[in-house]
């Protein structure tokens, strides 16, 4: 059985670490104090930066790595061509089980850059964007624990297409993401690789934003609201 690096080696990094360089930049790059600006910019005017990770598990207290990061951004309702997509060398072997599912294995994360670097790249590209992302919370928080020995947060707002699915489509039983992608009729190309996850969450919002100006949904405090209703009566 592989064996991971105890947490206390994990999590720490030393004043030498070159990652501190490289994220610096990053401290505070989205304030809390520029949330609002955006609740009453329309959706379509936002830059909405669809993001997608691979791991090597589910528990990055645990050990588990990022392996992949992949992202896309809309813009005025239409998915814009530039996007990144990146290996992520864990430092660490990769489960087979995760090889098969992502088609990275060792040899391929053993050519990549670390984690600082990838992300300091993730981190230019998503600015201060609106992120979207189905089941994003995951995501952010695993990008959120590698970061937080560098004293660096993603604090952006984020969309989470699962939830946001949940709120318009209830009589749908499930609301995985290619349970959705079923439902939408979207085929399921590059599913289980980072950038073709961000760029199938992608359409399914986009999908989904015409339904939400069909009910004139059209800013970020009106989603919000719209969804903190349907949580309370819908789900």
């Amino acid at each position: 059985m592989r064996k991971f690096l105890p947490f206390s080696r994990i999590n720490k990094v030393t004043e030498n670490d070159p990652g501190i360089k490289i994220l610096e930049k990053y401290r505070c790059q989205v304030k809390k104090s520029e949330f609002k600006e955006k609740d009453y910019i329309c959706l379509r005017d936002l830059k909405l930066v669809v993001l997608d990770t691979e791991t090597t598990g589910l528990k990055p207290q645990a050990g588990d790595e990022i392996i992949s990061v992949g992202a896309c951004f809309i813009k005025s309702g239409e998915l814009m061509p530039e996007c990144i997509h990146r290996l992520v060398n864990p430092l660490r072997p990769i489960p087979r089980l995760i090889t098969d599912l992502t088609g990275i294995d060792d040899q391929m994360a053993a050519g990549a850059e670390g984690f600082c670097q990838v992300v300091a790249d993730l981190l230019e590209f998503i600015g201060d964007s609106v992120i979207i992302g189905h089941s994003i919370d995951f995501d952010i928080n695993f990008l959120n624990f590698k970061l937080k020995p560098y004293n660096v947060r993603i604090n952006n707002h984020v969309i989470d297409t699962g939830i946001l699915s949940k709120a318009l489509n209830p009589q749908l039983k499930l609301h995985s993401l290619d349970s959705i992608l079923s439902y939408l009729d979207i085929y399921p190309e590059g599913r289980h690789t980072s950038l073709g996850d961000a760029l199938l969450t992608a359409n399914v919002f986009l999908s989904f934003q015409k339904q939400l100006e069909e009910l004139r949904i059209k800013t970020l405090h009106d989603l919000k609201c719209y969804i903190r209703n349907a949580m309370l009566y819908k789900f």
